[in-house]
């Protein structure tokens, strides 16, 4: 399951019209630069052929096959397709432009000596030199955010949190479930295999639901989103039916790899939070808070209420369930190291035989005044 999957089609037919438009762009730009005799329908054509392929690398192939790879190759590899794509818009402009279509025609175009002066000229080489560079230099940089989180590298350039920053933030905190019997089952090495599949398969939902992965803590990840203006775009619980989706396309995968599909459970909370970077040799930006602390024993009481994801009212406030996802009250809770209690809701479809609810439970949820918790 890729990134791209989880995107609306709105989301989709945007980004491809965004290719589509800027290799356009680059079409002309090289037929006037270049060749000084850009071609309209020539360059149009171009522009929609090649944007349509780098929507499919972008989109499809590379979050398939690119995010697997260490930062150097996935570079090469991104560097390698589009000084190709470069070279096939030098090369179709040549033969397909005015260039071209003097003399005998297309073929002798190409087979001709002019062809083989401009393949070998310093024009030539000087405009695949620099799409090169500057696709190392773009790419190594997204690359740079992919290792440290989408959001935590403008964040850090900038200074964002250097000084300390009040939030209002949800915290997801995503556990497998049966961790130690899966360590001792599959071994070291086929569990630190098995924990990666998992991780590249949740990052997709995270992404698409615009969350950000904040720690992984051994075979635990946890994710955060910033609340805006009172809501949050995307619910985390989509997050959850998400990772669902692409657990079970890749299910086979895991079966035959590791004989295991993963299992997992979360708890879902919203609360204040102070967010500062820290760190000399090694920066980071860290949230401090009762929320976070909250998430976490929220999702400690999955197993005993036999819940997947446990959500707190104040969360599950602040983001409509997505369409078929049900919330069953649970009733107050109290948790490990807190003062009071805290109203949970099991979302979504129970395990088969959950313990019964707590005195005082409802049937059904009721965002009444949750709102007012998560300023608390």
């Amino acid at each position: 399951m890729t990134a791209s999957s989880h995107l609306s089609r709105v989301q989709t037919a945007a980004s491809v019209a965004g290719f589509v438009m800027a290799w356009t762009a680059i079409s002309f730009a090289v037929a006037a630069v270049v060749f000084e005799a850009p071609s309209m329908a020539v360059n149009a054509v171009l522009g929609v052929a090649l944007g349509l392929a780098s929507a499919w690398f972008e989109l499809s192939f590379f979050p398939r096959r690119g995010l697997r790879l260490a930062p150097v190759p996935a570079i090469l590899l991104r560097t390698a397709f589009y000084v190709g794509v470069t070279a096939i818009v030098l090369v179709a402009s040549f033969g397909l432009g005015p260039l071209g279509s003097t003399g005998g025609g297309i073929a002798e175009a190409y087979a001709s000596r002019a062809f083989k002066d401009f393949v070998m000229s310093t024009q030539n080489a000087v405009v695949l030199g620099l799409v090169a560079v500057a696709s190392v230099v773009v790419n190594g940089a997204r690359q740079v955010r992919l290792v440290l989180g989408p959001g935590t590298l403008a964040a850090l350039l900038f200074g964002r949190y250097r000084v300390p920053v009040r939030e209002v933030r949800a915290f997801l905190f995503l556990d497998l479930t049966d961790s130690t019997g899966l360590a001792q089952r599959l071994g070291p090495a086929d569990y630190h295999a098995f924990k990666n599949d998992f991780f590249a398969d949740v990052a997709g939902p995270i992404l698409a639901t615009g969350g950000r992965i904040y720690q992984y803590v051994g075979d635990e990840v946890v994710v955060t989103w910033r609340v805006q203006n009172g809501r949050l775009a995307r619910s985390p619980v989509e997050t959850f039916r998400l990772l669902d989706d692409a657990v079970a396309r890749r299910a086979e995968h895991y079966r035959q790899r590791y004989g295991e599909v993963p299992a997992y459970k979360a708890g879902l909370h919203v609360g204040g939070v102070v967010t500062a970077e820290v760190g000399t040799l090694k920066k980071d930006i860290v949230h401090t808070g009762d929320a976070v602390n909250v998430a976490a024993r929220i999702e400690g009481q999955c197993h005993g209420l036999g819940a997947r994801l446990l959500a707190s009212e104040a969360a599950l406030a602040l983001a409509p369930l997505p369409a078929g996802v049900e919330a069953e009250a649970v009733g107050k809770i109290g948790l490990r190291g807190r003062a009071g209690a805290v109203r949970l809701y099991r979302v979504g479809v129970p395990d088969a035989h959950p313990p019964p609810a707590p005195e005082g439970a409802q049937s059904a949820w009721a965002p009444s005044a949750a709102r007012a918790l998560v300023a608390d």
